[in-house]
């Protein structure tokens, strides 16, 4: 990118002009502090709050899928499963992989956390939401009030209609807690369906990648 004067500067470390304003000065400055501080912690603390972070950003990335009309057709193809098992996590569209890794990992990126950890936060998120699709009955005792396990995340993809629109976290049941969409059922009780209600999803790879755009077409 090119300075006030034609010189050259640094998205990271900002201009390196003699025209750099005060205050742009001090952001940058600021900016570099915390950079500097966030990947000189442990490895330990970085993961835990990228995992932190990410959640709390994809709660509201992935809650704006449920409730936006035009997103949701394309968050639909994930849900379209009848059944769930393993795979069931990587049923999605193009669309919503791209922008809800996009979001979550920006700020992850922006604020300077160490590729160790990042990369670490990839093989936990990728483990994990193998976990919670899985096909098992198994329950966690206190555990489920902290992290996100099987039944939590089955009555997420549950087609009853109480369960719409619910547990939107991805690894920490918690937040749905503190932003009133928390559902899990007294007891042992676990889905009787999945899938969209109605079922307006077709089956096939190249009907689903298509499916959201035809179905704007048609303003559904």
């Amino acid at each position: 990118m090119r300075g006030c004067r034609g010189r050259a500067y640094s998205v990271r470390a900002g201009p390196r002009t003699s025209c750099t304003s005060p205050a742009a000065a001090t952001f940058w400055w600021q900016a570099d502090v915390l950079r500097s501080g966030v990947g000189a912690q442990a490895q330990w603390l970085q993961f835990l709050e990228i995992v932190l972070l990410a959640d709390l950003t994809q709660y509201w990335v992935h809650r704006g899928f449920h409730t936006q009309r035009r997103l949701w057709p394309f968050h639909a193809v994930h849900h379209s499963s009848r059944a769930m098992d393993w795979l069931a996590g990587s049923r999605l569209h193009l669309v919503d992989i791209v922008i809800t890794r996009a979001l979550v990992l920006l700020p992850v990126v922006l604020l300077g956390f160490s590729m160790q950890a990042v990369y670490a936060y990839l093989v936990f998120v990728a483990a994990h939401a193998v976990f919670v699709h899985a096909n098992v009955r198994f329950r966690f005792g206190w555990l489920e009030n902290l992290l996100v396990t099987p039944r939590f995340h089955h009555w997420h993809h549950s087609a009853a209609a109480e369960a719409v629109n619910r547990n939107f976290a991805v690894h920490f049941p918690w937040l749905d807690r503190l932003f009133g969409t928390h559902y899990l059922p007294a007891g042992d009780r676990w889905p009787d369906d999945y899938g969209v209600a109605g079922d307006p999803v077709p089956i096939g790879y190249l009907a689903q990648l298509l499916y959201p755009v035809k179905r704007q077409n048609r303003g559904g």
